[in-house]
């Protein structure tokens, strides 16, 4: 299991994880949930991801604020406090934010990767007409 949990809707999760691949080959401190049509086979795979995973820190990244991936995973913020793990959950997950923070997954904090997919996410976007104007 890794220290960075990234869960979404659908086959979104997966699809990370595979072109992630396509720039970090190393992606052991990757774990990947997707929601599919089975919500209790879902959050029972991220609790068993979250609750007895070796880490003590622990960084979720959920496509979407208020959907089913980051509700269940906020449902188990009480529980893994109680069990003495560090967790954060941040949403708006893009692939800037995790190349960020892969190579970096297994040697930092979990508050220093989350401050890290903070930065990288918000600098990974660009508005490209607004970027010519400014440049000419």
């Amino acid at each position: 299991m890794g220290k960075v949990i990234v869960v979404t809707h659908g086959g979104l999760a997966e699809s990370f994880y595979e072109t992630a691949g396509m720039f970090i080959a190393e992606r052991s401190g990757l774990t990947v949930l997707g929601l599919g049509v089975d919500l209790e086979k879902f959050k029972n795979e991220l609790r068993a991801a979250v609750i007895e995973s070796e880490e003590t820190e622990l960084l979720i990244l959920a496509d979407l604020f208020g959907g089913t991936p980051f509700n269940s995973a906020a449902a188990l913020c009480r529980e893994v406090r109680t069990a003495g793990k560090q967790i954060e959950i941040l949403t708006g997950l893009n692939l800037p934010m995790l190349l960020e923070i892969l190579p970096f997954a297994e040697d930092m904090s979990c508050s220093e990767l989350k401050e890290m997919a903070l930065r990288a996410g918000r600098e990974g976007i660009h508005d490209l007409m607004e970027e010519l104007k400014n440049s000419g």
